[in-house]
């Protein structure tokens, strides 16, 4: 990359990224969101393909009212499109991800330029972007992965 080249978001987005399913237990997702020290995280099906999100903020609502349904007590890991599970089959408490996770998928190709990724962001008012090709999950890219590509421009 020439100093005045723009950054594509394939160059400073996270690609280790942890996500939940809709079968995840909300304690499961809760517990992983405060390990991680994240906000949010990606929920994929059964076939790695992203079907929403889940926040802390999603966690917290009391508008949202979890069922009774178990969960289990899986996350993902998903590392340059690759996804491993991690976790067991036990049942944990009631409340699922699907219960309360947000169903809207904001994303961004991955060949996007940091700029237009921030304004995406700054339009919709949210803090990271789903990295996808075609409907499955390569990345995250936050709003401090963003900085970091345009000091890398300026410094």
């Amino acid at each position: 990359m020439s100093d005045d080249t723009v950054p594509l978001v394939m160059d400073v987005m996270t690609r280790e990224v942890f996500a939940v399913g809709p079968d995840t237990s909300l304690e499961t997702a809760a517990r992983l969101l405060i390990e991680r020290r994240v906000s949010g995280a990606p929920v994929i099906d059964g076939d790695h393909r992203v079907v929403g999100v889940i926040s802390l903020s999603d966690l917290a609502d009391p508008d949202r009212v979890p069922s009774e349904d178990l969960g289990y007590p899986i996350y993902y890991r998903v590392t340059d499109g690759w996804t491993d599970e991690v976790g067991g089959v036990e049942y944990s408490r009631p409340g699922r991800v699907a219960d309360v996770m947000t169903a809207a998928v904001i994303s961004v190709p991955a060949d996007a330029t940091i700029v237009e990724a921030t304004t995406r962001l700054l339009q919709l008012g949210v803090h990271r972007l789903l990295v996808v090709h075609g409907d499955r999950l390569s990345g995250v890219v936050s709003t401090v992965d963003l900085l970091r590509g345009f000091a890398r421009m300026h410094g």
